[in-house]
């Protein structure tokens, strides 16, 4: 189990972490950007809270401590105030009440590119009944900067949706420059986060976004169910939730004796978009795994992370494969994409030899976790020498 004692400055104990992970005795899992393989840490904390359900019927004054310390720690690891923060399913539900509730009007123009996640177009595209209009730009390499902007964005946009890493090729955005450049123009930027919360050290308050939407189920190690929305508290006043419930409300109506009143007494702060009972156990292990998270430090894991990217990406060149993701790493993330012949071919050949990995876009997609190795990058670089052997 990692420990504070465990940690020496910015010294790791990675193998420690690695042995946290039971994946890691089968597979060489490099699926992270699809979805986790929980740790122990996480399934022990699912373990006590169905324990204490099935035997007591559980304690809500716990899971209430859990959702607001799990609140609190989530804003200390992006260094944002834990009223800026509201939980949610998922990515696609924070990204849908981005797109539902910020004041856009007839004629107004939501600007995308076309490495984003359709979860991150649905939603937009959504809005044609209301007259909202979707603007494609182009994006060379996934990259959205200013100048693109400047030469392909209309006068008419209202909103830039982008993701600060992309699903594919995993190249980072620079969100504080596009949020200067919006700022400027009265342009809501909408940060699609899911691949970049976990793995990379986001700071909030230095990136600039007006929301930025994530998930649970991936590098923050928890369960489907568990999504994470940040409003950027400049804004918040403007956005009205389309749904409402008690959990949303400043002072909720008590229901415990007497008479009942009610007031629509919606709160200055994110929650006001949580409806009905929290998902307990999701975020009880969230909680878990940010304190383990934040043990750690999202620089440390950032830092990590970045230099096995780095020695996959310099193996995959030497080895004579067409890389998607940035050469340069300052530019990449946790995910490495690299085209080969037949990626579904070559998928299904490494998952044969328990290398799980994903395609997208016709490439092959790895993205690497907390508990990759060195070891685990040199054990699949062998399995595709294996494959080009086999296949001519």
């Amino acid at each position: 189990m990692l420990t504070v004692d465990s940690l020496v400055g910015e010294s790791v104990n990675w193998a420690g972490i690695r042995s946290e992970f039971p994946v890691t005795k089968t597979y060489l899992y490099f699926d992270l950007a699809n979805k986790c393989p929980l740790p122990q840490f996480s399934t022990d904390t699912i373990h006590n809270y169905i324990s204490s359900q099935q035997l007591t019927g559980g304690r809500k004054d716990d899971w209430f401590a859990a959702v607001h310390s799990a609140r609190q720690r989530f804003a200390d690891m992006v260094n944002c105030s834990v009223d800026d923060i509201a939980f949610t399913k998922n990515t696609s539900e924070g990204l849908n009440i981005a797109a539902n509730c910020l004041p856009l009007k007839t004629g107004d123009a939501v600007v995308l590119n076309e490495h984003e996640h359709p979860n991150n177009v649905y939603c937009w595209l959504n809005l044609k009944e209301k007259g909202v209009e979707v603007h494609w730009i182009p994006a060379p390499g996934g990259f959205v900067t200013p100048e693109s902007l400047e030469e392909h964005a209309p006068d008419n946009m209202k909103v830039l949706a982008v993701s600060s890493v992309t699903y594919a090729p995993g190249n980072r955005n620079e969100i504080s420059e596009l949020a200067s450049y919006c700022r400027k123009r009265e342009v809501f930027l909408v940060v699609d986060g899911v691949q970049s919360v976990g793995t990379m050290n986001v700071d909030l308050l230095e990136m600039g976004a007006d929301i930025l939407c994530g998930s649970g189920h991936k590098a923050l190690l928890c369960p489907h169910g568990i999504g994470l929305l940040y409003i950027r508290p400049e804004i918040r006043d403007r956005m009205h939730p389309l749904y409402v419930a008690r959990a949303g409300m400043e002072m909720a109506a008590q229901i415990e004796y007497g008479e009942i009143s009610y007031t629509l007494d919606l709160p200055q702060a994110a929650k006001k978009f949580e409806i009905g009972n929290y998902n307990y156990l999701g975020l009880s292990v969230l909680d878990t795994v940010l304190a383990r998270l934040n043990e750690v430090g999202m620089q440390n894991i950032e830092h990590r992370l970045l230099s096995l990217n780095a020695y996959l990406s310099r193996q995959l060149v030497a080895a004579g494969f067409e890389l998607a993701s940035p050469e340069d790493v300052s530019k990449g993330s946790a995910i490495v994409c690299f085209r080969a012949e037949n990626a579904r071919k070559l998928h299904a050949f490494l998952l044969s030899r328990n290398a799980i990995t994903t395609v997208r876009r016709d490439m092959i997609r790895v993205s690497i976790g907390i508990y990759n190795s060195e070891k685990d990058i040199d054990g699949f670089l062998a399995l595709l020498g294996e494959w080009r052997t086999a296949n001519g």
